[in-house]
């Protein structure tokens, strides 16, 4: 059982009313090799006259399929998945740099990637990119506290819960299962899985996947007002808002 629902006896009525429908021929979506990325890279877009400037760095990971998604699921919530996180408790609350900071692991089919996104103040663009880097450094060099493992253990576990407490919720869940091609225990197994993560397992989450070395960063915002901030993490690369180099 997963919340108040059988996902197997949800199965048996979707395969009972649209078993009947004969699967066409799919080909398999092409899968070519990524670029090589070797270093920082530093991408600012020019929107003149904006009063406010959206940081976004990101960095390539991993799919549901790899034997690390839940240790990095993890750490992302502790590092800035969620309201309580480090980044929001930094960037937010102590700094006041941005309402709604937030980072998140994105498994696509075939690939994944791990991002963090904030709006800021126009001068305080610099200041947030250091300490968005800053907290993953300390993710990557320091096991986190029995506390904070406890209340992000909790946090991952009942927010799955939650989602499941919906005919719709458990539909769309089934359906991710799914597509995704995840192991048919995969929601029933979810929670029991998480729990078992420990300090050691979000350590090496970070230190594998917060990569530092080789984020990419993209500013947009009024270039007079920014690039200079921007430069201080990598000579950067400008572009207009469609597009264009400049």
């Amino acid at each position: 059982m997963v919340g108040d629902f059988a996902p197997h006896a949800m199965l048996a009525q979707v395969e009972k009313i649209f078993g009947a429908w004969a699967p066409g021929a799919v080909e398999e979506a092409p899968n070519p090799a990524l670029p090589d990325i070797h270093g920082r890279g530093v991408y600012l877009v020019h929107l003149p006259g904006a009063v406010q400037t959206q940081v976004v760095v990101g960095n390539r990971a991993i799919t549901r399929h790899h034997p690390d998604w839940l240790r990095l699921t993890l750490a992302n919530s502790i590092y800035g998945g969620a309201f309580n996180s480090r980044l929001v408790m930094n960037i937010r609350e102590q700094k006041g740099y941005s309402y709604s900071p937030r980072s998140g692991a994105h498994p696509l089919r075939q690939h994944g990637y791990f991002s963090i996104g904030a709006a800021v103040r126009n001068d305080v663009v610099a200041a947030t990119l250091t300490e968005i880097f800053y907290e993953m450094d300390r993710m990557r060099s320091t096991p986190v506290g029995e506390d904070e493992l406890a209340d992000a253990l909790n946090y991952l576990t009942g927010v799955f819960s939650l989602g499941l407490a919906t005919q719709d919720g458990l539909a769309g869940q089934l359906a991710a299962a799914t597509l995704e091609r995840l192991p048919e225990d995969y929601l029933e197994t979810y929670r029991e899985r998480v729990l078992k993560l420990t300090a050691a397992d979000v350590l090496e989450a970070a230190r594998k996947y917060f990569d530092l070395a080789n984020a990419q960063i993209v500013i947009v915002g009024d270039r007079a007002r920014i690039e200079g901030q921007a430069a201080m993490s990598g000579r950067p690369e400008v572009y207009d808002a469609q597009g264009n180099r400049i």
